[in-house]
Parts: structure tokens; C-alpha cells; sequence
């Protein structure tokens, strides 16, 4: 799904042009997210009612879970800005400059290559399996229903907005490579994602040994 914003990634400038995941990743993070926050009220009502002996445990299992829902389901996505794409995977972000970028494809997800070699692929944009080949007209009514907006959800879609974004960055006078900081593309630890589901799966652990 994409939406306009002006709303900026680390290491890049431009204006933000979209924000992909996939709906089932979302609906999946969510209903996990929500389902930790109903069993939260719960609890908290047995604890209102003097029924708190034993709880920690629950407690722990349900603020883990939503945790995990976080990190796993919620978290990933890719920002498409008018100068680079920000890819956040689980516990990595991956800032890929167009100034660095060789070649975007989506053989296994959305993939974005750099000058160095290094290919980016996007945990939250896999690509579409199909059950069956489809014919000629189907591949004309996908692309003709992916051209009114829905190309967020897959792995081709996503790759076709960001190609669109990197031809108007060359044709704005954009150049490849060089050897200011901004040309070069940056893969580093999300540390806040580490930590919290480092939190996650310790609290999961103490929940099921108690």
C-alpha cells in the first residue's frame, strides 16, 4: 500500500513516496498485537479482582508475544523516497541510495542491487507465488489492476514504482556512483528491533519454564 508523505528515512532526503508490507503480514502482526492486548486486560481485571498469584508468568508470555508480532510481522516494510529506498527486514535496515543503485529486480522479493555488489532484498515484499500459469489475459488484468494503486502488495509491484522513482531521480539530473557518502549504501543492525525481541523471546522462555 502506498501513501504520500513528507516524512524522511535516515540517510535519505527525499520526499517519501510510499510505505510497503504485505496485507497478510499486517493483518497476521495486528490480530497477534491485539490478542496480547485483550489477554493484558484480563489480567489486569484478575489483578483488580485480588486474583494476581501466578500471573507474572502470563503477563510475561502475553507482552512477548506482542513483541514478536512486532518484530517479525509489523516492523518489516520498505520506504520508497524520490533519492533511495530504506529496506527494514527483522533486524536489519538497509539504505540504498539511487545514487548506489545498479539494478532493482524481484526474482525471490523485492531486490535492490548496489555498485558494490551487495543485493537488499525486502523481508516484508516477497514475491507473488502463483498456484497456477496464468494466461496472457490474466497477466494483462494484474497489470492493468496494479497500474490503479494496488501495486504495494507484491514483489513486482513494488519494484515497478521503485524503478518509475529512480528513472524520475536520473532524468532530474541524478548520477550514478561518486564519492560523497550519500553514493554509497549503508546495511546496519536495527538495535532497537534486536533488543526488544531479545526481551521477547527471553520473557516467552521465563513463561514457559514457570
Amino acid at each position: 500500500m502506498t501513501h504520500s508523505s513528507p516524512s524522511s528515512s535516515p540517510g535519505l532526503a527525499g520526499e517519501l513516496l510510499g510505505v510497503y508490507r504485505t496485507l497478510p503480514s499486517t493483518v497476521l502482526g495486528w490480530v497477534m498485537v491485539t490478542g496480547a492486548a485483550l489477554l493484558a486486560a484480563l489480567t489486569v481485571w484478575d489483578v483488580s479482582q485480588g486474583r494476581d498469584e501466578g500471573l507474572i508468568y502470563p503477563a510475561a508470555l502475553i507482552v512477548g508475544i506482542a513483541a514478536v508480532a512486532w518484530v517479525l510481522f509489523l516492523r518489516p516494510h520498505v520506504r520508497l523516497h524520490s533519492d533511495g529506498v530504506l529496506i527494514a527486514n527483522i533486524v536489519t535496515d538497509s539504505v540504498v541510495p539511487f545514487a548506489a543503485v545498479e539494478d532493482i529486480t524481484h526474482q525471490w522479493a523485492l531486490e535492490v542491487h548496489d555498485t558494490q555488489g551487495r543485493k537488499h532484498s525486502a523481508w516484508a515484499i516477497p514475491v507473488k507465488r502463483e498456484r497456477a500459469r496464468r494466461r496472457g489475459i490474466d497477466d494483462f488484468a494484474e497489470t492493468t489492476t496494479r497500474r490503479r494503486g494496488s501495486a504495494g502488495r507484491t514483489a513486482q509491484g513494488v519494484a515497478d514504482e521503485a524503478q518509475r522513482a529512480l528513472q524520475r531521480w536520473r532524468l532530474d539530473g541524478g548520477q550514478l556512483g561518486g564519492p560523497h557518502p550519500e553514493a554509497q549504501a549503508e546495511k546496519r543492525p536495527a538495535w532497537a528491533a534486536v533488543a526488544v525481541l531479545g526481551v521477547a523471546l527471553l520473557l516467552i522462555v521465563l513463561a514457559v519454564l514457570g
